[in-house]
């Protein structure tokens, strides 16, 4: 008994203070789904040394079986120990969501559509991305093979072409050479305003004549103010000795050389070098043109585009074609099923 009469006062207060934890129904256990700290257990205020020596003696002579000190113990009028009571700190286990690339049709979406036979070829356009859905499923997609026999020769409005000048602005995409145009070039078609947006090429020529192709071809895309699009192609070739002004060893294109000069040498970025071009030295003298509905030749493939086929070709070099090739041996689609669809060759 005089061992209990020597306990330290620090102890007494604690389990004083742990006492009156157990007795405050704000406390409850944490559950199992929630993670709690310890209650921290702050004196704030409380009895003086000599109220706790005597309770703590009292309850030694009385033989209660425990030397636990309660409210109750105390004198009365003696100010309980305050215990400020700290909320369990709760932490919220949220599950650990990984980013996934979307699988899109067996493939993932790294996977980028090429010209060559494979997972990402020309067949497999669809599985790739379902946005491209139209280049399997579509009924007038292009390019087409132009039969001349078949084509219904009509009176057709000429194309009136509008081409003004612009600064060069120059991307390899990383499948074609694509020159951005600027503000103010169009091109009239019945009546209605399509405004040049930008050229690009392939080789060999995407459209076929009585299922020739020729080395080349640079397709013109234009688009309305509802946003319907035509698209004139002219053809590029080295090998024009039926018409009187070809010659064996053609100089090649002043725009196409210009352009190939200021080839970016990083895919993907635009040069703008600060030299202007005009559209209108890619044009033929000729403009006698084929015309039908078909649709984007890269995916996704969109349909209801007008396209403008024009009949004579545009002489280039060889070394012009050759340089390209360097680059993009080939891009061109293969060609698409005519189906029903009319195509009108203009007299």
């Amino acid at each position: 008994m005089t061992a209990f009469r020597k306990l330290p006062l620090a102890l007494a207060i604690t389990l004083f203070s742990i006492s009156a934890l157990g007795s405050d129904p704000h406390t409850s256990a944490p559950t199992a789904s929630v993670a709690a700290d310890k209650p921290k257990v702050v004196v704030t205020s409380g009895p003086s040394d000599d109220e706790l020596s005597k309770a703590l003696l009292n309850k030694i002579n009385k033989g209660s079986g425990d030397i636990v000190i309660r409210t109750s113990d105390l004198p009365a009028g003696t100010p309980a120990t305050t215990v400020a009571e700290v909320k369990p700190k709760v932490v919220v286990k949220t599950a650990k969501v990984e980013a996934k690339a979307e699988d899109k049709g067996g493939h993932s979406e790294a996977m980028h559509w090429s010209y060559i036979d494979g997972p990402s070829g020309p067949e497999n356009w669809a599985n790739i991305d379902k946005a491209n859905l139209a280049c399997t499923k579509g009924k007038t997609q292009s390019p087409i093979n132009i039969n001349l026999d078949n084509a219904v020769k009509v009176e057709l409005d000429p194309l009136e072409f509008d081409y003004r000048p612009s600064q060069l602005a120059i991307t390899d995409n990383g499948h074609t050479i694509v020159v951005k145009y600027g503000e103010g070039s169009n091109i009239f078609i019945d009546g209605r305003q399509y405004r040049l947006v930008q050229f690009h090429f392939h080789k060999p020529s995407e459209e076929a004549i009585n299922g020739e192709r020729m080395e080349m071809v640079v397709h013109l895309v234009h688009q309305h103010y509802d946003g319907s699009l035509a698209v004139v192609a002219v053809l590029l070739t080295t090998k024009m000795k039926k018409y009187w002004w070809a010659s064996d060893n053609p100089k090649g294109n002043p725009l196409i050389q210009t352009l190939w000069n200021n080839i970016p040498i990083v895919k993907e970025q635009t040069d703008t070098p600060g030299i202007v071009i005009n559209a209108s030295q890619l044009l033929p003298q000729d403009r006698g043109y084929f015309t039908y509905m078909g649709s984007l030749t890269t995916p996704p493939c969109s349909e209801d585009v007008r396209w403008f086929v024009l009949k004579t070709p545009v002489l280039v070099s060889e070394e012009q074609v050759q340089n390209f090739g360097r680059i993009y041996p080939m891009n061109a689609r293969p060609l698409q099923p005519k189906g029903d669809r009319v195509i009108k060759e203009s007299k």
